[in-house]
């Protein structure tokens, strides 16, 4: 068996999904099997994997979102270990090399990750990402900033599957929901030179929308109440996130007209970490709420 299977979701990337396909095929490190689920994918794809050349194992499906393709690579995984990278992003060449080092160095029962380099729609880099990755036990790290993508990192199979898998449920934050789990109970080790490149292209690239920072908002008052958070985040980091997340909620509620959704939660915003901009912001949401009293509910209809 392979020690590592690199898992490759993708769906209508045919145009990038090429190029992330050398990276992988290119990686100092020879000890792994290439797997790609593809979540019904119309742009011919298939045909693209049988002309590449490339030794992979192929699995179509129709399409359920990106959350069940990475369940299905775990279910299909023959490696120990797993590392996952997105059909339009890039692994740097040697980066299983290291990432299996560090992971075998550490016992194997640890999770390997990198920070990344940004390239634009054509692949030029653009700069790197400078936020400061930490190792050891980061529950409270993580749960403070997205800090690990599954992009770049390498998970002992065995803990992706202790944690369920990634929640089909969520169309986001689904893997940073999973990521949070994992380290109630694993290590995590920073590398560190990044481990993959991140493209930005035009389908990639979207605002925060009311209904994603919503969901995050409550995947993390989950994770922190039920999921165990709460033993090992202290209450002055948790309010802290809190408040800036039901902030970038309520400033999305408040541009899309959701007027008051946007003033409960920047009232709450406020309460737990009080600031001049979320009073400002929810001063202007209270005063559009009574000046246009008929528009959210024009837009319920609408979104519903």
């Amino acid at each position: 068996m392979p020690a590592v299977s690199i898992c490759v979701p993708t769906y209508n990337r045919k145009k990038y999904l090429r190029e992330t396909l050398a990276s992988v095929f290119a990686q100092t490190c020879k000890d792994y099997e290439v797997i790609i689920v593809d979540d019904g994918s119309t742009d011919g794809t298939d045909e693209m994997i049988k002309n590449s050349g490339y030794k992979t194992r192929y699995y179509w499906h129709k399409n359920q979102g990106e959350a069940a393709a990475c369940n299905k690579l775990i279910e299909l995984a023959r490696g120990k270990y797993i590392s996952f990278i997105h059909s339009d992003d890039i692994l740097v060449s040697d980066a299983v090399e290291r990432m299996l080092n560090a992971m075998e160095s550490h016992g194997g029962n640890v999770v390997v990750y990198g920070n990344y380099f940004r390239i634009d729609e054509d692949g030029n880099v653009c700069g790197r990402s400078k936020r400061k990755l930490h190792s050891g036990y980061i529950a409270e790290r993580l749960f403070e900033d997205v800090i690990v993508h599954p992009n770049g990192s390498m998970f002992p199979k065995k803990a992706l599957e202790e944690a369920g898998g990634f929640d089909t449920s969520l169309k986001a934050s689904y893997d940073y929901k999973l990521e949070l789990a994992i380290s109630l109970k694993y290590r995590f080790i920073a590398l560190s030179e990044p481990t993959f490149m991140r493209r930005r292209h035009s389908s990639n690239t979207s605002k925060d929308s009311f209904a994603n920072c919503k969901a995050e908002l409550d995947m993390l008052t989950d994770f922190y109440y039920n999921g165990g958070g709460k033993h090992v985040i202290s209450p002055r980091i948790a309010m802290k996130r809190f408040s800036r997340e039901c902030y970038r909620a309520g400033r999305c509620a408040a541009g899309e007209g959701f007027y008051d959704q946007a003033r409960e939660l920047l009232g709450q915003s406020f309460r737990l970490r009080p600031s001049l901009k979320s009073l400002i912001l929810l001063t202007k949401a209270v005063i559009a709420r009574r000046l246009y009293p008929g528009v959210e509910g024009c837009l319920k209809k609408n979104a519903d």
